[in-house]
């Protein structure tokens, strides 16, 4: 039977070994994430969405285009990359390449009659004919469904205000949304790729972060520091191919959009596998093996991994000043690249970029991890403290 004095001994305990330094810690931490939720949402989801405009409307004067546009240009759901007119050449050919490039989310394109078409609906129904009405098109990429449907609903907004403020109707233009990529999307679809890159990303910085902190315990001589973790990031790869083949035959069994070539969607998350061990081994090489210090640091990387890499709002939703620190996970790439796999059905030649970037990602956590190691083992090999043990055998090269 559990009496009050022991639990309250107990209690005095537990609080011995959290306060102040892990309390204040814990404090520290919880409010660095929470003013980073703030700040990564403060944009949202529907605002600021990158379009380009191409105005083909031949009315100089009260063009309804020129209104409709300067409704868009004033709210902050859109934001108009590039506008092109009748001067430019190949306009809708241009603002095509920025959809294909991921430079922009959709094309809103007004054709050379599209104030008069209104103008000539108006005049013929009030004569009691019946014609088609005047019609703009966006062509849109909706492999992210949420941007779409904003801009979509903008465009509609504005299209009515004009309608209303000038002609007093409602009915007059047609808008035509073109879909050029990510034709079926929905958010089950869209939201696919950032749970896979989050299972695996967990799954393997864990372990990572653990093999260092065992070395402690166990100590090795058998592998130099190099070695050794080259062998972890290596076993985190072929976990992440056996991982990355499991999630898309369960993601195939729902029915998920695979649009692209399943090879690079498979490469990328074993990629991430393994640049999620080398982050791993750089958190433990930092902290000194210290697990008190990883109890604060670890969700220092998980949330705003979780925040700002791609998972909860694409990466054109985060605040500029947020984007450097989105590409400090290795998530965050191969969230981009599969979904240009997966919903786009991009292949390895546009995906290239993010696979180069995650090979480079590892590279670089593995030479610093491998650098604050070996520093951390020569610092501590002759002292007292340490009783003499060896985390494993110093390398000149990684």
């Amino acid at each position: 039977m559990m009496r009050s004095i022991n639990i309250w001994l107990a209690f005095k305990e537990s609080m011995k070994g959290l306060w102040p330094k892990r309390i204040v810690g814990l404090v520290i931490v919880t409010s660095i994430v929470i003013v980073l939720f703030g700040l990564t949402f403060e944009k949202g989801p529907t605002q600021n969405i990158s379009v380009d405009l191409v105005n083909m409307d031949g009315t100089v004067e009260n063009s309804s285009a020129a209104s409709v546009i300067a409704i868009l240009s004033s709210g902050t759901t859109v934001h108009i990359v590039n506008s092109y007119g009748p001067s430019t050449t190949e306009p809708l050919i241009r603002s095509l390449e920025d959809l294909e490039a991921g430079k922009v989310e959709a094309v809103i394109v007004f054709g050379p009659n599209f104030t008069t078409d209104i103008q000539t609906w108006i005049v013929a129904t009030m004569g009691g004919t019946t014609i088609a009405p005047s019609s703009l098109i966006i062509y849109s990429d909706s492999s992210n469904p949420i941007a779409s449907a904003a801009v979509q609903a903008e465009v509609q907004r504005g299209v009515q205000a004009v309608l209303a403020t000038t002609y007093e109707m409602s009915s007059p233009v047609k808008v035509v949304n073109n879909v050029v990529y990510g034709a079926g999307i929905d958010m089950r679809d869209f939201m696919a790729p950032a749970i896979a890159g989050l299972l695996i990303f967990i799954l393997t910085l864990m372990p990572g972060l653990m093999s260092i902190m065992n070395i402690v315990d166990h100590g090795t001589e058998r592998f130099s520091i190099g070695e050794r973790m080259l062998a972890q990031c290596l076993s985190a790869f072929c976990v992440g191919i056996v991982l990355a083949t499991t999630i898309l035959l369960v993601l195939g069994g729902f029915g998920i959009t695979m649009a692209g070539d399943l090879s690079v969607t498979v490469m990328l998350l074993a990629l991430l596998a393994m640049g999620s061990a080398a982050l791993g081994q750089l958190l433990a090489s930092i902290t000194r093996r210290r697990r008190e210090a990883t109890v604060v640091v670890l969700p220092l990387v998980l949330y705003p991994a979780i925040l700002l890499g791609g998972i909860i709002l694409p990466i054109t939703s985060i605040p500029d000043y947020l984007l450097p620190i989105s590409y400090l996970f290795p998530l965050t790439y191969s969230i981009d690249g599969v979904r240009l796999s997966m919903l786009n059905g991009f292949g390895w030649d546009v995906c290239w970029v993010q696979v180069a970037a995650l090979i480079v990602y590892t590279m670089v956590c593995m030479t610093i991890a491998w650098w604050a190691e070996r520093r951390s083992i020569n610092d501590h090999a002759t002292s007292p403290e340490d009783g003499g043990i060896s985390f494993g055998r110093v390398d000149r090269t990684p």
